[in-house]
């Protein structure tokens, strides 16, 4: 090899391993950055609807009463469901106990989550209330838009 050749290949190597090492500095810059800051924090639901139907101070306070209240009902009942379900998939190696005891959780988890879902009906139906005609309009399609967010019909597949 001439000493040309071999001067132009140093040159290149030490500029691939230049190149290669800012690429490093700035992946391991751009992941702290990444990790160090949420660029996106969801909006508080009853803000954003209060915002949305344009409520009333008023209107604002009986909603943040009622939902503290069904807050208040409902998270034991949730923490009930959670707990059932670690004793009910705990014992899945235990085939002889296992199947009474499906049978147990899944009544006990079915009564909670129907009371559960006929506290959330009253606590929409208290709000709705508190609302003038033309707010239950956008209340009714908030809260539609709200049940339907992030969910994927199954019947469509992947």
């Amino acid at each position: 090899m001439n000493q040309a050749a071999s001067k132009y290949l140093t040159v290149g190597v030490i500029l691939l391993l230049l190149l290669n090492t800012g690429l490093i500095i700035f992946l391991v810059a751009d992941r702290m950055r990444s990790h160090s800051t949420n660029k996106y924090t969801r909006a508080d639901v009853a803000t954003q609807m209060a915002k949305e139907l344009k409520m009333s101070d008023a209107q604002r306070q009986q909603h943040l009463t009622y939902r503290e209240n069904y807050y208040k009902e409902t998270r034991p009942l949730y923490d009930s469901i959670r707990k059932t379900r670690v004793v009910l998939f705990s014992a899945v190696g235990n085939s002889v106990q296992a199947d009474s005891l499906l049978t147990q959780c899944n009544e006990k988890i079915n009564d909670w989550q129907n009371t559960i879902n006929t506290l959330t009906v009253a606590y929409l139906q208290r709000v709705r209330n508190i609302l003038d005609t033309t707010q239950q309009k956008g209340f009714d399609q908030f809260i539609l838009r709200m049940m339907q967010r992030s969910r994927r019909d199954s019947s469509k597949g992947k």
